[in-house]
């Protein structure tokens, strides 16, 4: 009997990825490409599956898991089997692939469409509105500069601003 753990923070909403290799006694179990390699005692140079491969859940009464109250609630994408693409039979309505519960083809996210600064003197610029005692704003970002101006916002009264910017890889604000 082993038990291997891998990955953290897996409740993020982001997308992971798992590997499982296994080649006579040894096994690769990757999670979010960090792999943990190990040997599996005893006879073990072929798997015997007992029935079926069960995904998202322990579907047949009597099967052993010891979670098999607490079945998966999420999304799962590109599901191979020794090749073999499992959604994509799936979504075919194939004979050697049977559904248990409410499932669907599709994963419910909210849709990001990224923006892509190509150069020092690109931006976005919004019109101001004036008269609103409070402002939300959100956003991510990447880069791989250590210095740059993320956020400009300037005030109608005088000469007043506000700037969001990168400065030696840090997040800094700035209200005049």
């Amino acid at each position: 009997h082993i038990n291997i753990t891998l990955g953290s923070l897996l409740d993020d909403q982001h997308w992971h990825s798992v590997l499982i290799e296994h080649f006579n006694n040894q096994v690769n179990f990757t999670v979010d490409k960090h792999t943990h390699h190990f040997h599996a005692k005893g006879e073990f140079n072929y798997l015997d599956l007992d029935y079926e491969l069960s995904f998202g859940g322990i579907p047949v009464p009597g099967k052993s898991g010891t979670l098999s109250r607490r079945n998966f609630h999420g999304c799962f994408e590109n599901i191979y089997y020794n090749g073999v693409n499992i959604i994509d039979l799936a979504r075919r309505h194939k004979s050697q692939i049977y559904f248990v519960g409410n499932i669907s083809f599709s994963c419910l996210e909210p849709q990001v469409v990224p923006v892509t600064f190509l150069s020092s003197s690109s931006y976005l610029a919004l019109p101001g509105t004036s008269g609103q005692e409070e402002i939300f704003i959100s956003f991510q970002f990447r880069t791989w500069n250590k210095e740059g101006l993320l956020l400009s916002i300037k005030l109608h009264q005088a000469s007043g601003g506000f700037l969001l910017y990168l400065s030696d890889g840090k997040v800094k604000i700035s209200l005049h």
